[in-house]
């Protein structure tokens, strides 16, 4: 995630400089970073089409997108929201990576971009150069990047119970108010720190991640808090900081909060309250200026009531609620998260595949998921090693999935499930295109006839 960061940094430092959007895009066409207006009004994906059309060619300069014949079949077609775009290859040692662009949303930049090609081609090959030298310094690359929505790290989805989370952290980026994350076990709690904390005014700082659940109590206080030479037996010649000043004009992510022990409770309101922090065994006191997220899967309410947490310690972490919620409330959001998790487990199970089958996404969507995201993830991994055909089928899944699942309905007949065949056949024109070329494309990774796609098309009202 530091490489992906870095990259975006630099791409939204030469955004303000050169007054034009800009996204980066791997081979396959997938988005690595982007401002945030590209992102909104374009989405995650080029069409793949026209990105094998406009690669082999240094530099190219669009004057028209979505009015262009390479732009047929694209769902942005005669309507793309582009006005220009100045685009150039990146290549490392010889070998194709993925592409620069640089975007007009206004006709106020079309003019100044294509007045200004040369300028603005030689500041395109500049960013181009700081990437390629942001990757080979980076211990995190390899040959293909990552989306900047991966790595495993799931914080992304179509669902309207997901898009309000995302609306949400647009909304606090400039705030550094504590925000307390509420979530099933596997929903992706940290995960969600972490993107908090990258889209945040103190994202140059650490974040520091603390288990609550995992420290013994006896070195609890120690551990958050730091301590002093001599300040107990074997204790660190010199001291040693805590977390809290680890995460010094970070963030500091606690993890299980619930299981903060009681006493400990009030040392850290008061941290919360004062900023000021005192070492085990030590006198003098510091100022740290840390940005709380604090995560639990247990209702705080109830452990109020129950004398196992303070009420005061829950208002002041409860200053920005957000609740995850669980896999079976976003089933929208399987086609997506499936694609990503198929790329980020292809080396670790040594297979690739394209595409599934209807019957599969039917079980997955038929499942009630009580692990979330991490159980998904482990279903996935478990399917890509026992599958033996080209597309992952409900043959390959678990077979405790499978008989959870034997009463599963036909997806008409389910009105979540016909939304998740919806997502997943518009997913899959956006990315062939919405001609019929495209759509013959669409059919087959489907592994159903063209006759049979126009019917769906028809039968979900899906506009071509």
């Amino acid at each position: 995630m530091i490489l992906l960061s870095s990259i975006s940094k630099v791409i939204q430092a030469f955004s303000g400089l050169l007054q034009v959007d800009i996204a980066c895009f791997d081979k396959e066409g997938r988005l690595i970073a982007a401002t945030e207006d590209y992102i909104t009004q374009k989405g995650m994906k080029v069409h793949v089409p026209f990105f094998d059309k406009i690669y082999g060619n240094h530099i190219t300069l669009l004057h028209q997108p979505g009015d262009m014949k390479m732009c047929e079949g694209c769902h942005f077609f005669n309507n793309c929201p582009s006005n220009a775009e100045l685009i150039q290859d990146m290549m490392l040692n010889g070998e194709k990576f993925g592409y620069l662009s640089l975007v007009s949303l206004s006709p106020q930049n079309k003019s100044i971009l294509i007045e200004q090609k040369d300028l603005y081609t030689e500041w395109l090959t500049r960013l181009k150069d700081i990437i390629i030298s942001i990757l080979r310094d980076s211990n995190e690359f390899k040959s293909n990047l990552s989306p900047i929505y991966s790595s495993g790290n799931y914080i992304f989805g179509n669902s309207q119970a997901f898009k309000h989370i995302t609306e949400l952290v647009k909304k606090i980026r400039n705030s550094t108010s504590t925000v307390l994350i509420t979530g099933e076990t596997g929903t992706g709690k940290s995960m969600l720190a972490k993107y908090i904390h990258e889209n945040s005014t103190v994202s140059n700082g650490p974040l520091v991640e603390i288990n609550c659940a995992s420290i013994p109590e006896s070195l609890f206080e120690s551990e958050l808090f730091g301590y002093e030479s001599g300040a107990f037996t074997n204790a660190r010649k010199g001291g040693k900081k805590g977390y809290f000043e680890s995460a010094d004009n970070g963030t500091l992510f606690l993890d299980e909060i619930a299981e903060l022990p009681i006493h400990l409770q009030s040392k850290l309101l008061k941290v919360l309250q004062d900023g000021i922090i005192q070492r085990v065994g030590g006198t003098s006191v510091k100022k740290v200026n840390a940005r709380i997220i604090a995560a639990t899967n247990q209702p705080l309410e109830e452990s109020i009531k129950e004398k196992k947490f303070r009420s005061d310690l829950f208002y002041r972490l409860n200053v920005i609620p957000i609740t995850i919620p669980p896999l079976r409330e976003r089933l929208l959001d399987l086609p997506l998260l499936v694609e990503e998790m198929k790329e980020n487990l292809k080396h670790r199970s040594g297979k690739y595949f394209n595409s599934y089958t209807n019957g599969f996404m039917e079980v997955l969507s038929s499942y009630y998921w009580p692990g979330n995201l991490r159980e998904l993830e482990n279903v996935i991994e478990y399917s890509m090693n026992f599958e033996t055909e080209n597309a992952l089928s409900e043959r390959s899944l678990p077979p405790y999935l499978l008989a959870s699942c034997k009463d599963v309905q036909q997806p008409q007949k389910n009105p979540e499930l016909v939304d998740v065949e919806r997502e997943i056949i518009t997913q899959k024109l956006n990315i062939y295109g919405y001609n019929y070329n495209g759509k013959q494309m669409v059919a087959k990774d489907l592994g159903m006839s063209i006759r049979t796609l126009y019917r769906k098309l028809e039968k979900l009202q899906i506009l071509s």
